[in-house]
């Protein structure tokens, strides 16, 4: 064999060489890409592959271009199609189904929590949790429920969100209130019910107990109303 043709089977094996130690698992290469290209860092996101159109099965990744079928930022299923290219020529093409879950530090309820409690610290706790198919803004700290009570009934294990909760109301629907009538003449109370719940500064219907008669007036605070003539 000539001088030439063992350069040429050397440099072929070097070239095989060099490619080889930079592959590695496909799947792999495809959750790092995903990673990188999303700033999904590995504390808050957990990724899977569910189903895979490419044979291939090791890779190098600067071989891989990915193309998302939408542009939302990827939480829960998530379709790629994958290209695995080499000199500038498409070897493989495939689309690529992940579930991308995101864990988040929330307040967790450790207690059966009925609509209207007053919320507690000592019945919630702080947890690493999915919340991959959560809607609403979670509550992460024990200091946004302070003055605040539950909105709805939540069961022990749910996640508490700021659309479950409401400030303690200062007037209750219901209770009994002093309801002021001010004019150029002086002042008058009779007594009232409250018929809806509000914090001081908000309008509420209340019930004039002495005529039965149903008026809207301003809460100045937890025991009375003020009506303006």
């Amino acid at each position: 064999m000539s001088r030439k043709s063992w350069l040429k089977i050397i440099l072929g094996l070097l070239v095989f060489l060099s490619q080889s130690a930079a592959a590695v698992e496909i799947n792999g290469a495809i959750e790092q890409l995903v990673r990188e290209r999303y700033q999904l860092d590995s504390a808050s996101f957990e990724i899977s592959i569910l189903s895979s159109q490419l044979r291939t099965r090791s890779v190098n990744p600067v071989d891989l271009t990915l193309r998302s079928l939408t542009q939302s930022r990827p939480v829960g299923p998530f379709t790629l199609i994958v290209e695995i290219s080499r000199d500038s020529a498409v070897m493989e093409r495939g689309q690529v189904h992940l579930m991308i879950r995101k864990f988040a530090e929330v307040m967790v309820a450790a207690d059966k929590i009925g609509r209207y409690d007053l919320l507690q610290p000592e019945k919630f706790e702080l947890k690493r949790t999915d919340v991959t198919s959560l809607r609403e803004q979670p509550v992460v700290s024990a200091a946004e429920i302070a003055g605040q009570r539950a909105r709805r009934n939540l069961r022990v294990g749910s996640i508490l969100t700021t659309a479950a909760l409401e400030p303690v109301p200062d007037i209750e629907v219901g209770g009994e209130v002093t309801i002021v009538f001010t004019d150029k003449w002086g002042t008058i109370t009779v007594p009232g019910r409250a018929l809806e719940s509000g914090s001081i500064g908000a309008r509420v219907r209340v019930r004039n107990l002495a005529s039965g008669k149903v008026l809207l007036a301003a809460v100045v605070s937890n025991k009375s109303v003020e009506v303006n003539p």
